[in-house]
C-alpha cells in the first residue's frame, strides 16, 4: 500500500536564503514506509506579486538519516507581468521520481528546503508532498542536481552560454529540466526558446537539444504571463563518466526589450 504526507507550506521570505519548509522542522516517514516513490513540490506567492518579478525556486531534500544525495531539482516558476495585471498562471503539479529505499521501522526523516534564485518584493510559500509505499522498491533511485545560479538571457535573438556543473558518481543522466522565465515584460514580445546540453564526459555525442516551454505576451498596459506546465524531458539514458562536467547553452529565437532568466536541472541514475 502507500500513503502521502505533506511537509507544510513555509514562507521562504523574500531573499535567496536556503530556508527549511514544513515551519522549520524535519518530516519523519511513516514507520511503515519501505520506499519513497515520488515528491509534489507546490509553491504560491504570499500577496500581491511584482511586475517583472519571478518565484525561481529550487528544493532541496536532506537528511541525517537516509543516504540520498543529492536531490535538489527546480519547482515550476510562477512568472508575473506588467503593470497592475489582473491574474498570473500558477503551473500544473508534477510528481518527481525518487524510488528512495527506507528501512522499515526506523523514524528516519527528511530536512526540506527551498531556495530562491532571484530576490522578490513579496515572499512566495514551498510545500513538498511526500508519496511512500509499504513495499521495496525495485527500481534504480533517482537523484537530482541543478545548477546554482540562474543566467540572464540577455536581448538578442542569439545563443547565450549557462553555468557548467559537475555530476559526480553518476552513471546515466535520465531528465533535462529546462527553465526560462521572463524578466520584465513587454507587450508583444514573447518568449521562445531551446537549451542544448553537452559534455565531453558523456558516452557519445547524441544532440540533448530540448524546447522551452514558450510564453507569449498579449496588447495592453496590463498584461498577465502565464508558465502553464514545467517541461521535464525524461527517458535520456545517456552514460556519463564517474565525473561529468555538463554544460548547457541557450537559443533565443526572438530578440527582446528585456532580459529574462535561464536555469537547467538534471535528473541521474547511480550504479
Amino acid at each position: 500500500m502507500t500513503s502521502w504526507d505533506i511537509a507544510t507550506p513555509t514562507s521562504l521570505g523574500t531573499g535567496v536564503a536556503k530556508t527549511e519548509i514544513n515551519g522549520g522542522q524535519p518530516i519523519t516517514k511513516p514507520t511503515q514506509a519501505q520506499t519513497l516513490i515520488e515528491v509534489v513540490p507546490y509553491m504560491a506567492s504570499t500577496g500581491a506579486m511584482t511586475a517583472g518579478q519571478t518565484n525561481l525556486t529550487k528544493v532541496i531534500i536532506e537528511s541525517n538519516s537516509i543516504n540520498l544525495l543529492p536531490k535538489q531539482f527546480i519547482a515550476p516558476p510562477i512568472q508575473a507581468g506588467l503593470g497592475t495585471f489582473g491574474s498570473s498562471l500558477t503551473p500544473m503539479l508534477d510528481t518527481v521520481e525518487c524510488n528512495t529505499p527506507l528501512q522499515i521501522g526506523a523514524t528516519q526523516q527528511f530536512q526540506i528546503y527551498g531556495e530562491n534564485y532571484i530576490a522578490n518584493t513579496v515572499a512566495n510559500k514551498l510545500g513538498v508532498g511526500l508519496h511512500y509505499s509499504t513495499a521495496q522498491t525495485n527500481k534504480k533511485e533517482m537523484f537530482y542536481d541543478s545548477v546554482a545560479n540562474e543566467t540572464q538571457t540577455g536581448t538578442s535573438a542569439t545563443t547565450v552560454s549557462g553555468e557548467n556543473l559537475t555530476i559526480n558518481d553518476g552513471t546515466f543522466l535520465e531528465t533535462i529540466t529546462p527553465v526560462l522565465v521572463n524578466g520584465v515584460v513587454t507587450v508583444s514580445e514573447s518568449f521562445i526558446g531551446s537549451i542544448s546540453v553537452s559534455s565531453n564526459d558523456f558516452e557519445n555525442s547524441m544532440p540533448l537539444k530540448v524546447p522551452c516551454q514558450p510564453t507569449s505576451v498579449a496588447l495592453g498596459s496590463a498584461i498577465g504571463v502565464g508558465l502553464a506546465k514545467q517541461p521535464v524531458y525524461k527517458n535520456i539514458h545517456m552514460g556519463m563518466k564517474s565525473s561529468c562536467l555538463i554544460s548547457h547553452n541557450l537559443t533565443i529565437d526572438e530578440a527582446q526589450t528585456a532580459t529574462g532568466n535561464f536555469a537547467v536541472g538534471y535528473g541521474y541514475t547511480k550504479n
